[in-house]
């Protein structure tokens, strides 16, 4: 018996009692996922491993039966080197991959028959050698496009039972492994922005698996009024990421009321929460306190002060939508960074049960810990209003226009609503609006954000998101 089929009779011999998926009403199937659900961050993890995961896993193995195996980046294999040659990290790894091994031996005997592979194993990650070899296979090609929830998001897959686990929460919190793995993320940027990323917006075979311009992608929103040139090759895009980052038709999205007394959205996002009352500091970590002004404002005092007892709202970005930022008032542009974070880390403890989806609920958790972009402005009668861009999983990228890069004590900068800001590059991601207390009364789609999550469409960018309680100051 091999080392790993004895680790196999341990885990079986030791698992819990099934775990039976599908009798929530939230579960995600291919039946009920629409063009909202299918651009959610992480689903259920049972169900990515069974409809997404597998095929992935089984079409790597074929390639190294068949000897045509994708040689290793330069980057994956210096990653890889550099996790063996720290025995921690290589302990967390391993760790990790026996732990996500062992969730999925607790499933119903249903999914486990169809996460079987060609020897029988109920297994996703047979080894360490084939994580690397899994994540070398992700980063060497362009994401696809698929009716799944996880479309556009190929590595975010690969990992959702993984980044649950005890060792996956610790390993994913960790700053050291974090800077070693954003090389790899780097290097998966560099080929999504190459000529060489466009082979799936190919139009001399539009309907080819994964295509982002097939007619399913159209019926899913990719395309609704976005800039595009049918008759040239990449649809007029010279790389993967520049269709990521694609622009509205001009006029598509126009800023709505009245400047002088009201915000706009700045980003085409779906509702997902509201808080009032915001605390300057709790305990962020902990279920249902969900927001910590001194942490998403990354330790500044002086800025987070300015929101102490105000409002929040939430929303969410999906792969399939724009991903671009535009400044959501006139005014003033006070202060602006890019905040350094985690990727792939979710809330501790946070715990699943049937139809969860930890990683949409982790959200607000993100909006602490997570890369993000972070954008304060000052508007003569709304007071101060933050814009923080969050990215999420593969999305390890935040881009700020460098003319609006306002460091601190610099001299602020005067900003038009509809501005372009920044962009995210690759993904899904989520967005927080933040106002002072008592200067705003938010629209009430913001303020029922929860009963919203499951609009068909996103609210459009431009829309009017809070209106001043106050006149405007004379200038």
């Amino acid at each position: 018996m091999t080392q790993f089929d004895s680790q196999i009779s341990s885990l079986k011999q030791s698992a819990k009692p099934r775990r039976v998926e599908g009798t929530a009403a939230n579960l995600l199937t291919l039946d009920n996922a629409g063009p909202i659900q299918m651009g959610f961050w992480v689903p259920n993890r049972v169900w990515a491993t069974a409809k997404f995961l597998v095929p992935l896993r089984d079409y790597i193995a074929q390639k190294k039966r068949a000897g045509t195996l994708t040689p290793m980046r330069p980057q994956v294999t210096e990653f890889k080197a550099w996790v063996t040659e720290h025995s921690v990290y290589r302990m967390w790894v391993n760790s990790m991959i026996e732990q996500a091994n062992a969730y999925v031996l607790t499933l119903d005997e249903a999914t486990l028959e169809q996460i079987k592979d060609e020897d029988g194993d109920t297994v996703w990650i047979k080894s360490y050698d084939s994580f690397f070899e899994i994540l070398n296979e992700i980063v060497t090609t362009s994401s696809s496009f698929n009716a799944t929830a996880q479309v556009g998001t190929p590595m975010n897959g690969f990992l959702a039972v993984s980044m649950a686990t005890e060792a996956g929460v610790a390993l994913f919190h960790d700053t050291t492994f974090n800077l070693q793995f954003k090389k790899v993320l780097d290097a998966w940027n560099a080929f999504l922005k190459s000529a060489d990323s466009l082979d799936k917006l190919d139009i001399d075979d539009p309907e080819k698996a994964g295509s982002w311009i097939s007619k399913a992608a159209w019926d899913a929103g990719v395309w609704n009024e976005m800039e595009c040139d049918p008759t040239k090759p990449g649809y007029g895009f010279d790389s993967w990421n520049s269709f990521f980052i694609r622009k509205f038709v001009p006029g598509a999205r126009p800023f709505q009321g009245d400047p002088a007394t009201q915000i706009n959205i700045g980003c085409e996002t779906t509702p997902w929460q509201y808080e009032n009352d915001l605390a300057f500091e709790t305990d962020f970590w902990i279920k249902d306190v969900n927001y910590s002004l001194l942490d998403i404002f990354a330790g500044r005092a002086q800025w987070a002060e300015h929101f102490k007892g105000g409002q929040i709202y939430q929303g969410f970005l999906s792969a399939t939508h724009y991903h671009r930022w535009n400044a959501p008032l006139d005014g003033k542009l006070v202060r602006s960074w890019v905040q350094p974070g985690t990727y792939f880390a979710q809330r501790p403890g946070q715990g699943e049960g049937t139809g969860t989806w930890e990683g949409t609920e982790s959200q607000p958790y993100l909006g602490h810990v997570a890369a993000r972009a972070i954008f304060i402005f000052e508007h003569p009668a709304c007071g101060y209003v933050a814009l923080i861009c969050i990215g999420m999983v593969e999305v390890s990228t935040c881009v700020i226009e460098p003319q609006f890069i306002v460091g601190e004590g610099a001299a602020p900068v005067s900003i038009s609503r509809g501005t372009e800001i920044g962009h995210f590059e690759f993904g899904g991601s989520t967005h927080m609006m933040v106002f002072q207390r008592d200067r705003v009364r938010l629209e009430q789609w913001a303020i029922d954000a929860v009963q919203h999550q499951n609009d068909p469409q996103p609210t459009k960018m431009g829309s009017v998101i809070a209106t001043a309680l106050r006149q405007p100051r004379a200038k």
